[in-house]
């Protein structure tokens, strides 16, 4: 199945903090392929997102995905029948728009050099690009942390539009949902919840009294206006729009579902639409446990923190899992809930066996690291049902039951799969 990881936007990104030490990221990302997601990028993630730009500057990521083309795909707004390399600059094209705003660069002009040497060159192979006496090995010192970054998005842009195998494609839509469509149907769903419907309506109220129709699809555009002006509840607005903008980014790429998090005093309106999604709800009223309580072993989760990219993809290639791989990835397009809840432990079951025994009990990704890393970034491993964090959290469901315990309640990551994770319920829209 095809997911869309909000996560990974720059802007999402900057407004969560998130730091590149992180390893709550890394981790989800190797559980997305362990379960045989496709994880697909927008034209803006591919040059602007920390994420992807931290792991393409590694030679270990670069050489996982030339070996497993499958795990990331580029779908873009391009001509339908573009030429690689024409669809995958789509995002160097709309870095050049006037007021385009960079979320991992301090300003703009580094993407914009970057994409005016790549357009001009029809190629991004970071080596050409950045060779002595071409503009930019002369305006970015060698070893230096930016020029370190901006290869990495070329080499990106070079795995994409080069490398054989690799699953592209152009939005089917003949007109791009813009973030404000999105608000509009969110505050119209029966039931919607006060905690969610008040930011909604603050940020279509500021919509529609600053910017005109034509103006509410560029989140640049809204961030001019928001710096002019400073508005009372200004962070919800725009945290608010930018969870919008990402679910519009989904419905326009076309993917099977989604993976949305939290933003802080934002609506999370990815949570009232589409199915489905690998996320679950925001627990209103967390709870702090030990994980003694819930017969939880950590270690599991430590091994899959623990493995290189290049052990991901040996894990991956191995007959067992990949067996196990596609059992389960039939079981959820068939929509067959009880197939794919089998089909899910027989895989992890698969997976287990591979991960390396000497990771049991080394800490690594520990559970104190996991409360103090992956829950204070927002996230928390673990079953929403029976335990929280005092910081916001969204549980991500594969450490539900299955990695961590093995139970055989049906796991939290077939139910999310199978319909779309509601904030606080399992109800449609929201509803009681």
């Amino acid at each position: 199945m095809e997911i869309y990881a909000y996560w990974l936007d720059g802007e999402h990104l900057r407004l969560s903090e998130w730091e590149p030490q992180d390893p709550s990221l890394s981790v989800m990302l190797k559980i997305q392929a362990l379960l045989g997601h496709t994880v697909v990028l927008s034209d803006v993630q591919l040059i602007d997102s920390p994420v992807v730009q931290t792991l393409f500057e590694t030679d270990d990521f670069r050489s996982f995905v030339r070996g497993c083309p499958e795990f990331l795909r580029c779908t873009t707004g391009a001509p339908s029948g573009s030429d690689p390399f024409t669809l995958v600059t789509a995002g160097l094209r709309r870095a050049l728009e006037p007021g385009w705003l960079s979320s991992s660069f301090d300003s703009a002009e580094p993407l914009v050099r970057l994409s005016e040497a790549v357009l001009e060159r029809g190629d991004a192979n970071p080596g050409p690009l950045f060779a002595r006496g071409t503009a930019l090995g002369t305006l970015y010192e060698e070893g230096s942390p930016l020029r370190q970054r901006l290869q990495a998005v070329a080499w990106t842009l070079h795995h994409f539009s080069r490398e054989a195998g690799v699953p592209l494609g152009t939005s089917t839509m003949a007109r791009p949902i813009s973030y404000s469509d999105v608000l509009k149907e969110v505050a119209e769903l029966p039931g919607l919840p006060g905690h969610d419907y008040a930011p909604v309506e603050r940020t279509l109220a500021y919509l529609e009294g600053h910017l005109g129709e034509s103006e509410r699809h560029r989140r640049a555009l809204l961030a001019a206006h928001l710096d002019a002006t400073n508005p009372p509840h200004r962070t919800a607005i725009w945290n608010t729009a930018t969870q919008a903008w990402n679910a519009a980014v989904q419905r326009t790429l076309g993917t099977d579902g989604a993976s949305p998090r939290s933003l802080p005093e934002a609506a999370d309106v990815g949570l009232y639409l589409g199915s489905p999604t690998d996320a679950l709800f925001e627990r209103s009223d967390p709870v702090s446990t030990a994980p003694d309580d819930h017969g939880l072993a950590s270690h599991h989760l430590a091994a899959v923190g623990a493995l290189s990219w290049q052990d991901m993809g040996k894990i991956l290639l191995d007959d067992a899992v990949t067996r196990r791989r596609n059992e389960y990835q039939t079981a959820l397009r068939a929509a067959d809930a009880a197939a794919a809840d089998d089909a899910l432990a027989a895989l992890l079951r698969a997976v287990r066996k591979k991960l390396p025994a000497s990771a049991h009990g080394s800490g690594h990704l520990g559970w104190a690291a996991v409360e103090a890393g992956l829950a204070g970034a927002g996230l928390a491993i673990g079953a929403a049902d029976t335990f929280g964090f005092a910081a916001p959290a969204l549980a991500f469901g594969l450490a539900a039951e299955r990695l961590l315990r093995g139970g055989r309640q049906r796991s939290h990551i077939v139910n999310t799969l199978m319909k779309a994770g509601r904030r606080g319920s399992w109800t449609q829209h929201g509803t009681p």
